[in-house]
């Protein structure tokens, strides 16, 4: 693959991935509202939610690399209406924008609780929307192997498997949080009050409940990524050959990975680990789970830009 692709690469696992983690952060602050109290949801999804604005910087900052010259992201609403990639910057723009603006109504306790939830409700669309944009850029009838269902597909649920470890692992870093200071500074309600035994519990539980269902969910992800590749690489060949010779190495690597990192470790979330208090351990494997599968999700989409197979002039 071409250099000038690598920053390619990481801006869309990166924004896939942030997508994914602000999803998975709204399903449980949805979901956690019906059993728990808006101090548990709060401790452990407003410190998540303050991660994912730099893990969004991170993929914008890489992506000015493509544009060769930072100065040419001025030209970025030119041709809006008729421009895919033009589309895709503004999409993600618009979610990032969303995002820093409900994290701030989080951390100034702006608005009332229906507001932020609008806010929220409102980002989580132009996130789903932004990865839309970012599939429809590549589905080009010039290029089949990228012309596609799987391209979508595949998307969708990078973001899921990424998404849901990046949250599994900022659930499990409260550990170290709980009586932190910093999370009175995060949090406008934690400022002025200490927890009692009986509300660390509430959150504890959340996380333990939270985890399992995150396990769960990877359980049913990772299945659906090996689907979506078996259609992808078990579609005939074009006309013309791919511009890099497939890499079976890279390809069972990247199996590998994800096995390892997402489908075991889903497992366990889901039904090991009976105490409510994520182990020392259970941080390490599932942050070295989030890491293998970050690699895993770089290296399928190597394959997907070295895949391009162009017809016609």
């Amino acid at each position: 693959m071409n250099m000038h692709e690598w920053p390619l690469t990481f801006f869309t696992t990166f924004g896939q991935m942030a997508v994914g983690a602000f999803f998975v952060l709204g399903v449980i602050t949805m979901v956690g509202r019906t059993r728990y109290s808006a101090n548990a949801i709060n401790r452990i999804c407003v410190p998540a939610l303050y991660a994912i604005g730099p893990i969004m910087i991170a993929g914008f900052c890489l992506a000015f690399f493509h544009l060769g010259n930072p100065i040419n992201a001025l030209n970025v609403m030119r041709h809006i209406s008729s421009s895919g990639l033009t589309q895709e910057l503004v999409g993600g723009c618009i979610f990032a924008a969303l995002g820093f603006l409900f994290a701030a109504c989080q951390f100034f306790d702006w608005g009332s609780v229906g507001t932020r939830t609008t806010i929220a409700v409102i980002t989580a669309i132009a996130g789903i929307g932004f990865i839309a944009t970012m599939a429809r850029l590549y589905m080009l009838p010039t290029i089949p192997s990228w012309n596609h269902w799987t391209t979508p597909a595949a998307f969708y649920l990078s973001a899921a498997v990424t998404g849901l470890l990046a949250i599994a692992v900022a659930l499990t870093a409260y550990n170290w949080l709980e009586d932190s200071e910093l999370i009175k500074k995060l949090i406008p309600s934690a400022r002025n009050e200490d927890q009692t035994d009986a509300q660390k519990e509430e959150v504890w539980d959340l996380i333990h409940a939270s985890l399992r269902w995150i396990g769960i969910a990877l359980t049913v992800v990772v299945p659906l990524i090996f689907i979506v590749m078996v259609f992808n690489y078990g579609r005939p060949a074009g006309p013309n050959p791919a511009q890099f010779e497939f890499n079976m190495t890279a390809f069972v690597i990247r199996i590998g990975l994800l096995l390892v990192g997402a489908f075991i470790v889903g497992l366990i979330l889901a039904f090991g680990g009976r105490t409510r208090r994520p182990t020392s351990s259970a941080m390490l494997w599932i942050t070295v789970a989030y890491i293998l599968v970050v690699i895993a999700e770089l290296l399928g989409r190597f394959m997907f830009y070295g895949a391009v197979d162009r017809i016609g002039i």
